[in-house]
């Protein structure tokens, strides 16, 4: 189904769902501040949602997101994508959660410590969490064996399939052995449950209903972003024994049981969502919640302003041309109401396919051939010019996207006040004094000239018989205009950068699912993914990227270069698989640093380093982007890492667009507030 954009001067609401459950419990924020006029947004149960200028806060919120990002999974546990638990953090809670900064802040546990070297991390769960239908009804009681039980289900090769091991595998106490134990099981492991893992010796046990303790295998002191992340949620063993392995894995929105915040109302697919606060949540009287929180699916960008001026979207991000409209007119309505967002926690970058597969199923090897060559990657570093293309994200401060150098793990950590990033920088020979991290192109590149770098891709390629010019496949979602323009900014970059007759991006289209239509049957060039770091430590991501391991996600699902690696590689990639194989051991030498965090980084900074050298992904972006909106970005959930950001919890809105000034009195006190 798609929603009918024509314009219409209808009430703001009419097009959602009837009255639903009203009632959401709201208590000041710990980033909020109590309403200036008394207005409030809650029940008689719930006190003032957040509110810093006095304004009234809004009972029911519209937000969106783009129609190429559906989700594909209901189930946290099995999904290791944004998209999924951009919706689901809504709806099923951990043990713990983050607050508006970034800390970590309690959920199901209320309290949590470790031992003196961080190997032992004992949580105290709370005694009254419950688990609901989609109904609202109270289904059964949570306690720690539901922790048991859904460590059990995620470190169970034939029942999540080798999602989400790799947190536990990195620091749990015999989870990588238990999860090669269920996998040479093969159809047996489905009849094994928490005892079987118990009894393998996995370093987790519930000493008592509410006691749930974890034994690393190392020093693991950034342990509490772990056991935030999807590996470590619980799930009903009631559930599990009514849905069955097949029936859990792909359940949906009706027959999942919830213990978030919110239960959905409405689901329809490729449109809305409604949710409405669950009646039995744990933390009702401590969180402020929307009365009915709906989120709109937008296929093409731009109609999204004009649902905004008819209220039924409370937030907008603007496209460039929208921006330039009303960045021109000073009488325009929303001249001063432009918001400059937060950057997002991602770094986009184009990640490249190295096993390309052809319509019909057979293997692009022109195009493989390419991107197995190094002087041809390094061409997309130091050459590609993405000016324009930064401007499509942010038109009036286009250099806040600039990503020409980044820390693979989306994280900027420090080692005694040391930037991770500039430890990066130092092993690829930048001069830390003029390093502003904007400037690796320019200063590696010589000015972004590869006339020399060029030619000596096309001689070697031409040697093997690649034909030029070579072809990009690039993907968007097929009738977005705004997508479609896009993409022809990304093309023209590439012609202006390179010349045609050396690299041409061709734009292809989808229909609705970027990984189920193109990743899969690996029919991409690249796709352009941002990456957010899932918890507090470089080897998050470096896991992903390595080869030789089966729960490195890019590796297996993007790149492809796993089963290059294993499968063996033809001669053009012996070196790409080389390679690999040299970044591989580099990460490896870093992760079993553990009693030495400033050695520790100074090795992940070693691999990135090289990882960055080779290009073996190239980094693009960062998304920072103007809005026009009713929710104070800042009050909503900041980490880092984990997958809790777009939980609706102490948001702080206004019946009112907020400003331009008012924003950017948010963004100073957000950084004061940081910096102390």
């Amino acid at each position: 189904m798609s929603i009918n954009f024509e314009s219409h001067k209808l009430d703001r609401r009419s097009f959602l769902k009837g009255a639903g459950m009203v009632g959401a419990a709201s208590l000041l924020a710990a980033c909020g501040g109590k309403s200036d006029n008394g207005s409030s947004a809650a029940s008689t149960s719930g006190a003032a949602a957040p509110n810093t200028t006095g304004a009234t806060p809004l009972k029911e919120f519209i937000s969106f997101e783009s129609g190429n990002r559906e989700l594909e999974s209901w189930n946290m546990l099995y999904t290791q994508q944004a998209t999924d638990a951009n919706v689901i953090t809504n709806l099923w809670d951990g043990l713990l959660s983050f607050d508006c900064y970034g800390k970590v802040v309690p959920a199901i546990a209320s309290s949590w410590e470790h031992n003196d070297d961080s190997t032992v991390w004992t949580f105290h769960l709370r005694d009254d969490v419950d688990w609901v239908d989609a109904n609202g009804e109270v289904k059964d009681h949570l306690t720690s064996k539901d922790f048991l039980v859904g460590f059990e289900w995620v470190m169970n090769s034939y029942k999540n399939e080798a999602n989400n091991t790799s947190m536990p595998n990195d620091t749990v106490v015999g989870a990588a052995d238990y999860y090669e134990q269920t996998k040479a099981a093969g159809d047996a492991a489905a009849d094994m449950t928490y005892e079987d893992m118990l009894a393998a010796g996995v370093g987790i046990e519930a000493p008592d209903d509410y006691t749930l303790v974890f034994t690393c295998k190392d020093p693991c002191p950034y342990f509490d972003t772990v056991a935030a992340y999807n590996s470590f949620y619980p799930v009903a063993p009631a559930l599990l024994d009514e849905l069955g392995i097949e029936g859990f894995r792909g359940c949906d929105n009706t027959t999942m049981w919830y213990n978030g915040p919110y239960v959905v109302e409405e689901y329809i697919q490729g449109n809305t969502k409604s949710y409405i606060p669950n009646p039995s949540y744990y933390d009702a009287a401590n969180v402020s919640r929307f009365e009915r929180l709906t989120i709109t699916m937008i296929s093409d960008g731009s109609i999204s302003l004009q649902l905004y001026e008819n209220r039924e979207l409370d937030e907008v991000d603007l496209g460039e041309s929208s921006i330039a409209t009303i960045q021109a007119d000073p009488s325009n309505v929303f001249n001063q109401q432009l918001c400059e967002k937060r950057p997002k926690k991602f770094s986009y970058c184009f990640i490249f396919n190295y096993d390309k597969r052809k319509a019909d199923g057979t293997a692009d090897e022109n195009w493989n051939k390419a991107i197995a060559n190094k002087a041809f990657r390094q061409c997309f570093s130091k050459g590609l010019e993405l000016s324009k293309f930064y401007a499509r994200y942010n038109p009036i401060n286009p250099l806040k996207c600039e990503n020409d150098f980044f820390t693979m793990s989306g994280l900027c950590y420090t080692t005694d006040g040391t930037d991770y990033t500039s430890l990066v920088a130092k092993e690829l020979g930048l001069d830390g004094e003029k390093y502003d991290g904007k400037t690796m192109k320019r200063l590696r590149a010589n000015n972004g000239d590869i006339t020399d770098l060029k030619k000596q891709a096309m001689d070697e390629l031409s040697a093997i018989g690649v034909t030029f010019p070579v072809h990009c496949s690039y993907y968007i979602l097929a009738g977005s205009t705004t997508a479609l323009d896009s993409a022809t900014v990304l093309k023209q970059c590439f012609t202006d950068s390179f010349g045609d007759d050396f690299i041409v991006l061709d734009i292809e289209t989808f229909v609705s699912s970027t990984m189920k239509e193109v990743v899969a049957p690996k029919l991409q060039s690249f796709v352009h993914m941002g990456w957010g770091a899932d918890f507090g430590d470089p080897i998050n991501f470096l896991t992903q990227i390595i080869v030789h391991d089966d729960n490195a996600y890019y590796s297996c699902n993007m790149t492809n270069i796993e089963g290059i690696a294993e499968n063996g590689a033809a001669d053009y990639q012996k070196d790409l698989v080389a390679a690999y194989e040299q970044f591989t051991d580099l990460v490896n030498e870093g992760r079993v640093i553990v009693n030495d965090t400033d050695a520790r980084y100074a090795a992940f900074a070693k691999a990135e380093a090289y990882f960055l050298e080779e290009n073996l992904i190239f980094p693009t972006v960062y998304d920072v982007t103007w809005c026009l909106t009713h929710a104070n970005e800042y009050s909503k959930i900041n980490a880092m890492y984990g997958p809790c950001n777009y939980k609706a919890v102490n948001w702080e809105t206004s019946e009112e667009a907020y400003t331009t000034e008012q924003y950017e009195e948010f963004a100073a006190a957000f950084d004061a507030a940081t910096q102390a």
